[in-house]
């Protein structure tokens, strides 16, 4: 019931201020700034290790294609359990539009380098909305599942602010 209730809380601010759109965000390169909230299940040789932590992420999107998908990539640095984490994640975004909202898909990759090494395959979903024409807030959910020092599985909360250059 966690998962639920943190998604809305990452959705309800991007909802509440979401109200002063004028139009929509110019396509363009754009920054990407913000808080994630991480659920962690590891399995490794000798034992298993679950927890919370939190994240922040920082990168950048391109736009490919049309209307506005785009190609990501995300630094990501945070602590809690397992410990102190470092790792990335890029894919290719797939971006549907509504009136003044956007909804994306995302399908990518994750690569953890700290405490131990993982990489696999990453999905998302999630919300945003222009507050004017460079400023974006988003609210997503996202999944991974690491292969390396064992074997890990995230499940992660989002939000941030995406600035179109």
């Amino acid at each position: 019931m966690k998962i639920p209730l943190t998604f809305l809380l990452a959705v309800l601010p991007t909802v509440a201020l979401g109200q002063t759109w004028t139009r929509p965000p110019t396509r363009g390169p754009a920054l990407l700034l913000g808080p994630v909230l991480t659920y962690t299940e590891l399995v490794g040789s000798t034992e298993a290790q679950r927890g919370l932590s939190g994240h922040v992420e920082l990168g950048g999107s391109i736009p490919v294609g049309y209307e506005e998908n785009e190609l990501f990539l995300l630094a990501r640095v945070g602590g809690g359990a397992p410990g102190l984490s470092l790792g990335a994640h890029g894919g290719f975004r797939s971006v549907f539009e509504l009136e003044e909202w956007q909804s994306y898909v995302e399908l990518g990759v994750g690569v953890h380098v700290r405490p131990r090494v993982w990489a696999g395959p990453r999905v998302g979903l999630g919300v945003r909305r222009a507050l004017n024409a460079h400023l974006t807030l988003y609210g997503g959910l996202g999944g991974q599942l690491g292969f390396g020092s064992g074997l890990r599985l995230d499940v992660e909360v989002s939000t941030g602010l995406r600035w179109s250059l």
